[in-house]
Order: C-alpha cells, then sequence, then structure tokens
C-alpha cells in the first residue's frame, strides 16, 4: 500500500521525466536543421531557445506549485495532466515541422535564386557579345562596301577625264574649223565605233586603230593632247571641241544643223567625201 508521501513524490518524479523528455525531443530532432550562416537558421535558433526557456519556466512553475499546496488535486489529476503534457508536446512538435519545412523551403528557393542568378547574367552577358560582334561585323562590311564605292568612283572618274581629253583633242583635230554641229558629229561617230562590235570598245582604241584617224599618224594628235594638258582646251578657239565631247559623253546624239534635227546615233563613218553617204554637216559627210 502506498503512502501519500510517496505517491507526492511519484506525480514529482512525472511530470519531470515528461518535461525533461519534451526537452530533449526539441532539441534532439531540430538540431540538425541549424545551417551555418543565414539569417533564417538565427530565427530558428532563436526559436529553438524560446521553447527550451519556456519549457523550464513551466517546470518550475509547476513543480512550485506541487510542492506548496497543489499535491492531492495533482495527485488526482495525474492521468489527465500527462494526457495534456503528451498531447501539448505534439503540438509543439507539429508546429516545429512547419516552421523547419517551411524554413527549408525558403532556403532551397533562395539557393535556386542565387543559382539563376549567374546563368541569367552570363545569358544577358553572351547576348551583349553577340551585339557587339554583329555590330563590329556589319562597321567593317559597311566600311568594305564604302572603300569599294569610292574606288570605283575614283576610277570611273578617272577613265571619264581620259576619254575626255582624246574625244576633245581628236574632235578638234578632225574638225576644229568646223561649226558645233560638225564637231559633235565627230565625237559621234567615235563612240558610236567604242558602242559597235564592228570596233575595239575604248575611246583610245577606236583612235589609235591602225589607219581609221589620219592626224593620229601624222602626230597632230599628240601634240594637241600636250596643248591639253596645259589647259589651252578652256579658251574659246578649243573649248567648243570641249563641250562637244562633254555633250556626246553626256548621251547627246542629236543636233539641229540647216533647220533639221538629226540623230547622229547610226554614224559610224566620216570623211570630206562619201559615194554612200547619208549625210553632209560642213564639209564632212557621215555614213
Amino acid at each position: 500500500m502506498r503512502t501519500p508521501v510517496l505517491i507526492f513524490f511519484q506525480k514529482i518524479l512525472a511530470i519531470f521525466e515528461i518535461y525533461v523528455t519534451i526537452c530533449y525531443r526539441i532539441v534532439t530532432k531540430y538540431k540538425n536543421y541549424r545551417s551555418k550562416e543565414g539569417s533564417v537558421s538565427e530565427r530558428l535558433k532563436g526559436v529553438q531557445m524560446s521553447l527550451k526557456k519556456s519549457l523550464a519556466l513551466a517546470l518550475t512553475l509547476i513543480t512550485t506549485a506541487i510542492l506548496f499546496g497543489g499535491v492531492p488535486a495533482q495527485a488526482k489529476d495525474a492521468s489527465n495532466n500527462e494526457t495534456k503534457t503528451e498531447a501539448t508536446s505534439e503540438v509543439v512538435s507539429f508546429s516545429m515541422e512547419n516552421i523547419v519545412s517551411q524554413t527549408t523551403e525558403t532556403e532551397s528557393l533562395v539557393t535556386i535564386s542565387e543559382n539563376q542568378t549567374p546563368l541569367a547574367s552570363t545569358t544577358a552577358s553572351q547576348q551583349s557579345k553577340d551585339e557587339t560582334e554583329s555590330a563590329a561585323l556589319a562597321k567593317k562590311e559597311a566600311d568594305e562596301a564604302s572603300k569599294a564605292q569610292t574606288a570605283a568612283e575614283k576610277k570611273a572618274k578617272k577613265e571619264y577625264e581620259n576619254n575626255l581629253k582624246l574625244l576633245a583633242t581628236i574632235i578638234y583635230c578632225e574638225a576644229g574649223n568646223q561649226c558645233y554641229a560638225g564637231r559633235l558629229a565627230v565625237g559621234a561617230v567615235v563612240m558610236n565605233r567604242v558602242n559597235s562590235k564592228l570596233y575595239p570598245n575604248t575611246v583610245r582604241g577606236v583612235i589609235w586603230q591602225p589607219y581609221q584617224f589620219g592626224p593620229v599618224r601624222q602626230g597632230k594628235m599628240a601634240r594637241e593632247m600636250k596643248a591639253y594638258d596645259k589647259g589651252l582646251y578652256k579658251s574659246s578657239v578649243r573649248n567648243v571641241s570641249l563641250k562637244a565631247a562633254e555633250d556626246v559623253l553626256a548621251g547627246k546624239y542629236t543636233v539641229k544643223y540647216n533647220g533639221k534635227t538629226i540623230n547622229l546615233k547610226k554614224y559610224t563613218s566620216f570623211t570630206g567625201h562619201l559615194s554612200n553617204a547619208k549625210i553632209r554637216i560642213g564639209a564632212h559627210d557621215f555614213a
């Protein structure tokens, strides 16, 4: 038969054992969730410390109540208290599990975000690099196209200046004493030959074709080219020949003579007298 004193101490030991078990379960179960760094781990540690202090305080209060007058009632309701204690422990355990689960998920999201940030930065850096390379390539192509265009323009200008010089001097040599229409007609014959498959395809080739233009054989053409280089074709005597050469190179093949408009596009020969002449302008027959 148990005495009241024995029952008293048994209840004290039972209560103490319950709370020690609760503290041990909490500390043991959640000590692995502590991380080495970060604000989240510090909050979790604070929660654990608060629970320890609360349980210790509750143990002290209940023990004091039992020692100073609550023994009979406590002994009577020991079974209920044990049940409530276990339920409280389960609630605390469930709450802590939720806290730790949410903390772990948060840390996982932070880790994923941190891992994705370098990838996004790398992608943006690669895209910027590709854009820079594309812009540099486009600039290089534009520069090359500009250089090619400039070179072509210089070549065309030089070719035009050479043709103008040759055409102006041969016109003056052949028709220097003729009117503008006669000079334009001589220039048209030269260019018609350039555009014909029966003759050379350059102004120089047509003029220097053997036995075609007397001034070339006689040396007059060479003298007039020197006069051109000296700027003498800007004078009034030779300027009409220069104007006729410029007009032909610009595509002018029609001229008015004796009240008629004459198309010079079809003529490839001229001389003082031609048996098959189509038209006569000044001192020359054209066919």
